[in-house]
């Protein structure tokens, strides 16, 4: 069995890739399901497909220490092949044209959030002005801070 290396086991680090990964889950539109039902695509050797439930408790980080660093390669080389399938679509858009796009759901990390909260608490009803100047701060679409009002 191979090593572990100390920054694999860092908790820190287990953490940021946690948070990465949903994020990066989210832009990409693909549900927590989605993601357990194609890890069996990707043919890595004792790995099949794994529920929601065990994606989800990953990224909320309610597995034990020892199942975070298990799955972190595991679901860094899903992310990879997801990444890149995202790019080649973008690269030829013409074959996934015709079905209507739905807008896919906003995940704002914690430092946004936390920031909109605050100018919340100051402004629970701010000028579409301010709005708009919020949003760009933070580098969100005026649309995505109006939907937390």
């Amino acid at each position: 069995m191979g090593c572990m290396s100390d920054v694999d086991a860092d908790p820190r680090d287990l953490e940021a890739f946690a948070e990465r990964f949903k994020q990066r889950r989210i832009k990409l539109g693909v549900t927590q399901a989605d993601v357990g039902s194609a890890l069996a695509n990707l043919k890595i050797p004792g790995v099949g497909s794994l529920s929601q439930s065990t994606i989800c408790r990953f990224e909320s980080l309610t597995l034990s220490h020892n199942n975070m660093i298990a799955l972190k390669p595991i679901l860094q080389a899903w992310l990879e092949e997801a990444e890149k399938s995202h790019r080649e679509k973008l690269a030829k858009p013409e074959l996934f044209s015709g079905a209507e796009k739905k807008r896919k759901r906003t995940s704002i990390a914690a430092p946004e959030k936390r920031s909109l909260e605050a100018y919340f608490a100051l402004q629970p009803r701010p000028s579409s002005e301010k709005i708009a100047a919020i949003a760009e701060k933070l580098d969100l679409k005026k649309n995505v801070y109006s939907a937390g009002i």
